[in-house]
Formats: structure tokens, C-alpha cells, sequence
């Protein structure tokens, strides 16, 4: 969704799938009950951004969880517009929000649903988020930030 606001907001390639995302969100409907079914411990939207909605959730859980960028997806769309726009993509995919997903976390050695995608995980000691061993200078939208 980042992805495509950016494009929009750049008035260029207004015609790439990330707009056409952006303008009209494809959720994937059921996942939520997928994962639960398969043993999700935690689970919530990442609508205010991977990192912000994982630091709710470390903070909730009283654990501190571990992001690998490299794992985290960036879809396809999101690299075509940042080619377009000369920018890196990785920011959208961690802070972005409004990409309809769900962040869960699920006991170790469950087989995910389809679909899911491992992008760290959970430490016993709170320590908020990281990703790759830093605390982020960025997590996302804060609606009550200034």
C-alpha cells in the first residue's frame, strides 16, 4: 500500500499494479482462521505497519521480538514502483501499514499456512522489536503521534 500511495503521491507509473493495490486492497480472507487453527499464539493486522503492529505485540505478550529484514517479503509490486520512484522498498514492506496482513506468532516447528512467511521471532525477554539486532529508527503510523 506504501508502495503505491508513493506513486501516487509522485504522480508517476499510475498505471502499476501497487496503485491499483492501494486503491483496492485484495485481503486475504480466511487467513486469520487458518492460522489460528494451525496454533497461533498471537495474532494481529499490520495496518499501522509490520514493526509498529509487532512492537504491540511484544509489549501485550511481554516478550521481545526479532525481525530478519531479509526475510520479510516485499511484493513484486512494491519493487516495480520503488524501480520507478528510485527508492528502496524494504521501508514500505516494515512501516508502510495498510497492506491488509495479519502478523502471528506460532509455537516453534508449526507448519504454516500457506501463504505465511517466518520474518524473525520471539524472544522471552521484553526488549520491544528489533530488526536485525537494532532497535528501528522507524516503526509506523502512530495515530496519536505529532
Amino acid at each position: 500500500a506504501a508502495a503505491g500511495l508513493a506513486l501516487l503521491t509522485a504522480g508517476v507509473g499510475l498505471n502499476l499494479d501497487a496503485v491499483g493495490m492501494f486503491r483496492r486492497p485484495r485481503p486475504a480472507i480466511g487467513a486469520g482462521l487458518e492460522a489460528a487453527l494451525r496454533g497461533a499464539t498471537a495474532m494481529m493486522d499490520v495496518s499501522d505497519g509490520l514493526l509498529r503492529d509487532a512492537s504491540r505485540i511484544a509489549r501485550a505478550s511481554d516478550v521481545g521480538i526479532e525481525i530478519v529484514s531479509t526475510a520479510v517479503p516485499v511484493h513484486p509490486a512494491a519493487q516495480e514502483a520503488a524501480e520507478v520512484l528510485g527508492e528502496d522498498p524494504l521501508p514500505w514492506a516494515l512501516t508502510g501499514g495498510e497492506d491488509h496482513c495479519l502478523l502471528a506468532a506460532f509455537p516453534s516447528g508449526t507448519v504454516l499456512p500457506d501463504g505465511w512467511t517466518v520474518v524473525g521471532e520471539v524472544v522471552d525477554e521484553y526488549q520491544g522489536i528489533r530488526v536485525d539486532g537494532a532497535v528501528p529508527e522507524a516503526l509506523g503510523w502512530d495515530h496519536f503521534g505529532a
